[in-house]
């Protein structure tokens, strides 16, 4: 079974499509902007009259952080569910707030593509994309955090591809437990490295930034 966030305004057709592209929809989150109160209060009758387990967020779809603070949410109290994100619904800050999201939290961002002929098969209409290989952990602490903190102030001030004796000499840790929190951060996607030599350089990737930027 799935759970299933979806942004919305006021087109809904597709929300109906995307569900139905999908067999296994148990939870439905919905993320409703003040403009559209009552759009989602029917919408949310309307599935919860199929047998969908309906839940709704008021959401400002101006307000970056406003929508990706509710789907970081949602993640954090359903850790087992398989999460997927309809990006096709709202404004284009919604769509990428949500897209941006599904990659912090793991989930699939799906898009529904408006029929063509009418005779489209549903699940032709339904289009996934790729996300990353490990979803973030949500607790980004510690030493790991300075870590990470250090190297995304350096790359703010235009400063790239630091050593690992550059992090622990900054930090005063040993070169050894640096390495071990960048190679969690490299696998979490927040950094990557690049083998130098005999040394490696490391580098703050743009999921990082996103990382930084929303959780300061």
């Amino acid at each position: 079974m799935s759970t299933h966030i979806v942004p919305h305004g006021r087109a809904i057709e597709h929300i109906h499509r995307g569900l139905r592209a999908f067999g296994s929809v148990e939870t439905v989150y919905l993320l409703t902007s003040d403009a559209f109160l009552d759009t989602g209060n029917d919408l949310a009758t309307e599935l919860d009259r199929f047998g969908y387990d309906v839940h709704r967020r008021t959401i400002n779809a101006f307000d970056l952080r406003d929508v990706v603070d509710p789907i970081v949410d949602i993640a954090k109290n359903n850790p087992q569910a398989t999460m997927y994100i309809n990006i096709t619904g709202g404004t284009n800050l919604v769509a990428g707030g949500a897209t941006s999201s599904s990659f912090f939290v793991g989930a699939t961002p799906y898009y529904v593509l408006e029929p063509q002929t009418g005779e489209e098969p549903i699940d032709d209409l339904v289009l996934e994309l790729p996300t990353p290989k490990q979803p973030l952990t949500f607790e980004v602490e510690g030493l790991q955090r300075n870590v990470l903190t250090t190297v995304g102030r350096w790359d703010k001030e235009g400063r790239t591809g630091v050593l690992y004796r550059d992090i622990g000499e900054e930090l005063k840790e040993a070169a050894q437990k640096i390495s071990y929190h960048v190679n969690r951060l490299d696998e979490q996607g927040l950094l990557e490295t690049e083998t130098d030599g005999r040394s490696k350089r490391v580098y703050l990737t743009d999921m990082g930034r996103l990382y930084l930027s929303w959780t300061r």
